[in-house]
């Protein structure tokens, strides 16, 4: 490997002096370990430029922001000390300023060595996703503290060092070669994954998730925070990740976790999981088998824990792998040999059968649920529908608002399991006119309106989306 001629070090440390004093200096000791991590990592001793004279009252010199403009990559230890320094401030600007014009924060590496909330960040790193190096202990109530700052072997400590080892020693290797370019354009491998924001008790076991996923070599989403603006920009945003991640995963707890800040009823993991749903990709869910779902009042949350599975993280680990290198086929727009679900309640048969012949006429295969049979047989008929359909609709006629809610609610575990997605899914409007409100709003979900006139007119959003048109 070639060294890095155009850049004096691999690594340029900010830091406040204040977050590495006393007798085992917190920052040298994470950047020590880290620098035989990425030396190991690269094949080369890693070049990393830290200032320990520095002290408060002294000036920022000119030598240090030469060796931050000459530096591959810039190492941000946050805390409240580093939020308020002067110096620090002075380290960012000229780092980001002489790499704006190029790949800029794709080279910048955050360690929240303390908890600090994303709003109190600078606006320049709020969607950098970063790395938690803090842990806040069983019993501690709502203090935390940074990882391997009483225990230098901590395990956890370690993982996470590995982690933001191999992403340093990637970026380098990107540079090294020169064909460094906009990651957030270029499609993933394909067994990438998406991990769903966790909620702070689940921190930790999201974080060692991560690191069984970079020694495994697998690529995982998101890469940074997503904006919180609006609804809309924030689940453009998500969307956009989704699509580019062959299986989404979701660990859940007893929380139900904080609301955006752009507002709105739906907590976080129930809006990730109303957008991993709509998005037809694999979804898997961990719950901890001592959380039961029972235990918990809210009803949306109860249901996010009831369709998770419940076992040993390890195993969980091990399943998203499997799940992940199973490359799901290529999808290609097609204009015949589609086949649709259509279903419905018993009260709206009569439609169903109508919106199946009006496909049926367009060339799609269709079916809807068994009126006779067994409990048990219709239940594994559903089920066998909702796996092999290509498209599904929900109709929606003079049954119960409930009934759509309990059937898209079923439908997830099923539908997490397909090794691809559905083309299209849809609500299908029946007769009588007046309805009652669903109160669900899924991103990507199609409502067709037939009540008055069911035609191929009413289905023809649907089928554009079926056929790739849409």
């Amino acid at each position: 490997m070639t060294v890095l001629a155009e850049y004096d070090h691999d690594i340029f440390v900010s830091y406040a002096h204040l977050d590495d004093k006393g007798a085992r200096p917190w920052v040298t000791a994470l950047v020590t370990t880290l620098t035989n991590y990425g030396s190991q990592r690269l094949g080369r001793p890693l070049r990393v430029w830290m200032d320990h004279a520095l002290g408060g009252n002294q000036a920022i010199t000119p030598e240090i922001i030469q060796a931050v403009r000459r530096s591959a990559t810039l190492l941000i230890i946050m805390s409240r000390g580093y939020l308020q320094s002067e110096w620090c401030l002075k380290e960012r600007n000229a780092f980001l300023n002489i790499t704006a014009a190029r790949i800029e924060k794709q080279r910048v590496f955050v360690v929240d060595a303390w908890r600090t909330e994303r709003s109190e960040m600078p606006v320049e790193l709020r969607d950098l996703k970063g790395f938690a190096f803090w842990v806040q202990d069983d019993g501690a109530g709502d203090i935390a503290r940074p990882l391997g700052l009483i225990d230098a072997q901590e395990r956890r400590y370690h993982e996470r060092l590995v982690d933001l080892s191999g992403q340093l020693a990637k970026a380098l290797q990107s540079l090294d070669s020169a064909v460094a370019s906009d990651q957030e354009n270029v499609a993933p491998s394909a067994d990438a994954i998406f991990i769903a924001r966790s909620t702070d008790d689940l921190l930790d076991r999201e974080e060692e998730l991560y690191g069984y996923l970079s020694q495994a070599g697998i690529e995982r989403l998101p890469r940074k925070w997503y904006p919180e603006t609006s609804e809309d920009a924030f689940c453009a945003a998500i969307n956009a990740d989704l699509q580019r991640s062959s299986v989404i995963v979701q660990l859940l707890g007893k929380t139900r976790g904080r609301k955006p800040e752009f507002g709105g009823e739906r907590r976080y993991p129930a809006l990730q999981s109303d957008l991993a749903l709509a998005s037809g990709k694999p979804v898997l869910r961990w719950r901890d088998p001592r959380d039961a779902p029972s235990d918990v009042s809210d009803t949306v949350h109860r249901a996010l824990l009831e369709d998770a599975r419940s076992c040993s993280f390890e195993d969980f680990k091990r399943d998203v792998i499997e799940l992940a290198r199973r490359a799901p086929p290529m999808q290609k727009a097609r204009t015949s040999g589609l086949s649709v679900f259509v279903n419905a309640d018993h009260d709206d048969m009569e439609v169903a059968q109508r919106v199946a012949e009006i496909l049926a006429d367009k060339g799609v295969e269709c079916a809807w649920p068994l009126r006779d049979g067994s409990p048990e047989r219709v239940r594994l008929d559903l089920e066998e529908n909702l796996k092999d359909c290509d498209g599904l609709i929900l109709v929606y006629g003079a049954t119960e608002p409930s009934w759509v809610r309990d059937q898209l609610r079923q439908g997830r575990k099923i539908l997490s399991q397909r090794s691809r997605a559905l083309a299209a899914m849809a609500i299908c409007l029946g007769p009588p006119d007046e309805k009652k409100e669903i109160a669900m709003a899924l991103p990507g979900l199609i409502m067709l309106d037939g009540r008055s006139n069911l035609s191929a007119n009413a289905l023809e959003t649907f089928l554009l989306k079926m056929s790739g048109g849409v």
